[in-house]
């Protein structure tokens, strides 16, 4: 007896259930997705607060071995007339004395910043790819930053127009104001706590190194900075200090702040910090703020102080002034 078979006609996706599916995926991946970027953005935050507390460490380590936190810069001599006499010159930064502490001995030592000052080595064509070293530690993950920096370059024919490794950190100068030379040939000590040739301890520190800035970061929007040196330019004897330093000059992200001394980051709300004391914290945009670039030179009892706000006094270490809530 013969069997019969009989064979079932496979059924399909109807167009409207396939459209169905479709937007189903699409709900989905719109739901999904900003919690994925979120996940990332997280994890890049901590690796930036990760850096900052490398960083402090490295610079307290620092201070144990030479009694004092690095200076901003050491110049073999300044320069601060007018118009300069001779080339502007290159000098190693905070980033530079700091590598033996941050695991970068070999670069440390083949720079010879011990040795070797950076406007001869920036001379010496062979040696210049030394300084466009990316080092991880000063790079803040949710930056977009170039790993050279072409807005800030060593220009001066000597140098071979030179842009060096970007740094998304830079170091609390303290209340300078953009182009001031009070730093340098008026008053000496800037109420930070990094400046050409400064010796800061800790003592120094006199508000507490818990309510202290050190270092903070700069996005690349602002140009960021550069974690070698920077350059006494000519006719403005500190113009080069946006590319190493920030002060209280400007509020957290300021907008008009490319290229000049403000702090500023691509987290969201605001900015990563680690404090004298070797802690990261995180300070809001909506920090309590008054405009600092007129009051640089406040002495310690002058009325005014009392009315800065809460960002401004902890850019300065000594003012003797209550920090208040940040």
């Amino acid at each position: 007896m013969a069997t019969l078979s009989r064979t079932r006609a496979k059924r399909g996706f109807t167009l409207i259930e396939l459209l169905v599916v479709i937007a189903i995926i699409a709900v989905l991946v719109a739901l999904l997705l900003p919690a994925v970027q979120q996940a990332r953005e997280a994890a890049r935050a901590s690796q930036c607060r990760n850096n900052l507390k490398q960083i402090g460490l490295g610079l307290h380590s620092y201070h144990e071995q030479f009694g004092t936190f690095p200076p901003l810069c050491v110049f073999s001599g300044w320069d601060t007339a007018p118009v300069h006499s001779a080339t502007d010159q290159a000098a190693y930064a905070w980033g530079a004395f700091l590598l033996p502490q941050i695991d970068q001995g070999p670069l440390y030592n083949q720079l010879n910043v011990a040795g070797r000052e950076l406007h001869v080595l920036l001379q010496d064509a062979t040696s210049r790819p030394l300084v466009q070293k990316s080092i991880p530690t000063y790079r803040c993950p949710s930056d977009d930053a170039e790993e050279t920096n072409t807005k800030r370059r060593f220009s001066n024919a000597p140098y071979g127009n030179t842009p060096s490794g970007t740094s998304n950190y830079v170091a609390n100068m303290g209340t300078i104001a953009k182009n001031s030379q009070n730093w340098i040939n008026g008053r000496q000590d800037p109420w930070g706590v990094m400046w050409g040739s400064s010796r800061v301890r800790t003592a120094d520190v006199r508000d507490g190194t818990s309510n202290t800035l050190l270092i903070g970061e700069r996005r690349w929007d602002d140009w960021a900075g550069l974690w070698v040196g920077t350059r006494n330019y000519q006719g403005l004897a500190n113009a080069g200090m946006p590319q190493i330093a920030g002060t209280s000059s400007r509020k957290l992200n300021d907008p008009t702040g490319a290229g000049d001394f403000v702090f500023s980051s691509p987290h969201v709300g605001g900015v990563h910090f680690v404090f004298a004391d070797g802690h990261v914290g995180f300070l809001a945009d909506t920090i309590q703020y008054s405009q600092d670039a007129t009051n640089e030179n406040l002495p310690l009892r002058d009325p005014l102080l009392p009315t800065l706000g809460v960002y401004n006094r902890l850019i300065r270490r000594n003012d003797g002034q209550p920090v208040g809530e940040f």
